[in-house]
């Protein structure tokens, strides 16, 4: 092998060995233990004021999912937390919630994915990234398309 080639080798080994080195930060507390943050989930409130300056749409689908949630339920909507919200990418227009018998566009489609959760249960809200959102049903429920999405809290 040439010099220059081996030093260009050595090199690339080098910078990914100090890539690794750097991505893997230790989480271990004193002596080794492992320590774990407690932070309790935001209520729909909490987190549809936080959203307020990200993306208004975002906190009026939370409000009326909220909303829905307490309708269906019963459950105060200071007692429903946001578990999850992010935007997503779902496989068809059935928007990740499919509807047996129907027929949907087979195109990616930009969207939202809402987890709301009261009383221990997870209620899932799909949605386009433009209007309302809809409940889905846990037997309808499908994955986004592809990727985590990016998140939105």
């Amino acid at each position: 092998m040439k010099k220059s080639m081996q030093q260009a080798l050595q090199l690339g080994v080098l910078s990914l060995a100090l890539t690794c080195t750097a991505c893997g930060q230790d989480t271990a507390g004193p002596l080794g233990e492992v320590t774990e943050a407690s932070v309790s989930p935001p209520t729909a409130s909490e987190a549809s004021k936080t959203l307020a300056l990200a993306d208004a749409s975002l906190e009026q689908q939370i409000q009326d999912a909220a909303a829905d949630i307490t309708e269906r339920t019963g459950v105060a909507v200071d007692a429903i937390t946001v578990n999850q919200a992010r935007s997503v990418n779902w496989g068809s227009g059935a928007l990740g919630c499919p509807k047996e018998g129907m027929n949907y566009t087979q195109a990616i489609v930009p969207g939202v994915l809402l987890l709301l959760e009261a009383d221990g249960k997870i209620y899932r809200y799909h949605g386009g990234d433009k209007g309302p959102l809809f409940y889905c049903p846990d037997d309808r429920a499908e994955a986004p398309a592809y990727g985590p999405g990016q998140e939105v809290m």
